[in-house]
């Protein structure tokens, strides 16, 4: 994403949704003004984009990172792999981000019964 906002993240939903083929259930998120806006109550346009689809919508307690282990996991890996680099443009950042993700994406995770989170999505499509 190119900014942390209610609009891009909604944005993104609708993209991942399209994307995966399949509906999403849940989401659980932590407290960032990018889902919710908890401090007045009002609901985001992420929010109100969740209830258009169905989707449950969870939050972690505020100051509460152990809540979303998975997430918080990955972005310290995302950081280590990323600390220190410097790149001299726009598009070599993106295509190390899809080197990256990409093998990220084919290696086995022990969470996953040793499979790759593309394994598992693959599995997932061929079974229904």
């Amino acid at each position: 994403m190119d900014e942390k906002s209610t609009y891009q993240t909604t944005k993104f939903l609708e993209t991942l949704e399209a994307e995966l083929g399949f509906k999403i259930e849940k989401i659980q998120s932590d407290n960032g003004r990018e889902f919710t806006n908890a401090e007045n109550g009002k609901k985001t346009l992420f929010e109100l984009k969740l209830e258009e689809l169905g989707i449950e919508y969870m939050t972690t307690r505020p100051y509460s990172p152990w809540q979303n282990g998975k997430v918080e996991r990955s972005h310290r890996l995302d950081s280590n792999y990323y600390l220190g680099k410097r790149f001299r443009s726009l598009e070599k950042l993106r295509r190390s981000v899809k080197r990256y993700c990409s093998r990220y994406n084919n290696i086995s995770r022990k969470v996953l019964n040793f499979k790759s989170p593309n394994e598992m999505l693959k599995e997932y499509r061929t079974n229904n």
